[in-house]
């Protein structure tokens, strides 16, 4: 384990592996997430960066104390050129520092403290609005939270503001056991059955779209398996006899399930499977234990149905002084002058698709392999940070 400390008169920085958090600093950090309910995503824990440090020996966790305790936990992958990227990433639908309310310090700031030349995130969560100057952007996530409602109380009121949806939802039900499919859904650790069905449709509906194939590059594969083999690796299933219909697999803390991988069958496709699926797991979320089911963002046309709540995210790319800094900087320039920075541009999708491969594979080789996939595919196309890419509806 290596720890950095950086002592001010104010400030005290220790920079530790995520395993080699201690007793003391998980309390701290879950204290800071329980003062505001947009924190209480599995995916800002310090349980899952735990998890992600086993297999990623980039992933370092920056805390950052006054004489008041903890004011900032942010965890974070270091990069060979000092670029910082969320914890996860590409599994990094939430990010950046968790921080006390009125926490005088800016991202840049962190930054710097936490020993990176810059820190890219297109999913910063900022519920204090301490990082306002710095970020750009705001895009709604759709998450369900039960707020102590009983499962079926809960879609009554969905089903009360959408009553044609929930009429088609059921009537897609009946006509699946009509035609024979009588539906089971199954929850818990992500077992070989589930697993070869779910990767291999999500790997088909990759590669199908031209979008990075997450499931089988390398990095992001190693992600997917640590938390399949942890406690808190958890799945949904919608299953029709023996054939898989829909599932959501991801990362499950407490009463929270935050899913990262979402596909179907396309044999089921005229049945709006993944409408049914989420259907089903909000009425089985008493029976599993779950207050809280995120949908991340994107896909409003359809997850706006099941959802009543989210969370801001923003997008931010911060360079701090010094030559790292300046090389993140002059990197930014040359983007921007190539027009990344305009909407919809093809500089922006070709940047994107970059980052995207970077935080996927380690070869280079790999990498451009990916890029002439996405060329021939669909031009240049941007996989969203999100692990919900390519939703199932």
């Amino acid at each position: 384990m290596t720890s950095l400390q950086a002592d001010t008169s104010i400030w005290r920085t220790r920079i530790v592996r995520p395993g080699d958090l201690g007793a003391g600093d998980i309390a701290a950090w879950n204290g800071l997430r329980a003062a505001h309910p947009d924190y209480d995503t599995p995916l800002l824990s310090p349980a899952f960066a735990q998890c992600i440090g086993r297999v990623r020996r980039d992933a370092r966790v920056a805390l950052i104390e006054d004489t008041a305790g903890l004011a900032a936990a942010f965890a974070f992958h270091k990069r060979p050129d000092g670029l910082g990227r969320p914890i996860g990433a590409p599994f990094c639908d939430y990010s950046g520092p968790v921080v006390r309310e009125g926490l005088t310090l800016s991202l840049r700031q962190i930054t710097a403290m936490a020993g990176l030349g810059g820190y890219r995130t297109n999913s910063l969560l900022d519920p204090w609005n301490v990082f306002e100057a710095e970020r750009t952007g705001a895009v709604r996530s759709q998450l369900v939270r039960m707020q102590g409602l009983a499962p079926a109380d809960y879609l009554e009121q969905r089903r009360a503001q959408h009553p044609k949806r929930f009429k088609n939802f059921r009537r897609l039900e009946s006509q699946m056991g009509r035609d024979g499919h009588q539906l089971t859904l199954t929850w818990g650790p992500l077992d070989d059955r589930l697993k070869a069905a779910l990767y291999g449709f999500k790997s088909s509906q990759y590669r199908l779209s031209g979008l990075v194939d997450l499931v089988h590059a390398p990095k992001a594969r190693a992600l997917l398996d640590v938390v399949a083999a942890d406690p808190a690796g958890f799945q949904a299933g919608l299953w029709a006899g023996d054939e898989l219909v829909s599932a959501d697999f991801g990362f499950r803390e407490g009463d929270a399930f935050h899913p990262w991988i979402a596909a179907f069958n396309p044999a089921f496709g005229q049945y709006s499977p993944g409408n049914l699926l989420q259907k089903q797991v909000i009425e089985q979320m008493g029976a599993m234990g779950l207050q809280s089911y995120d949908l991340a963002e994107g896909h409003d046309h359809y997850k706006k149905y099941f959802t009543n709540s989210g969370r801001t995210i923003h997008c931010a790319d911060i360079a701090v002084a010094g030559w790292r800094g300046l090389a993140l900087s002059a990197q930014a320039g040359l983007w921007r002058a190539l027009g990344a920075d305009a909407g919809g541009s093809a500089a922006g999708r070709l940047k994107r698709r970059i980052d995207q491969a970077a935080l996927s594979f380690d070869r280079t080789s790999d990498r451009l392999a990916d890029l002439l996939t996405a060329l021939r595919k669909r031009g240049v196309s941007a996989t969203p940070v999100s692990g919900h890419a390519g939703d199932p509806e």
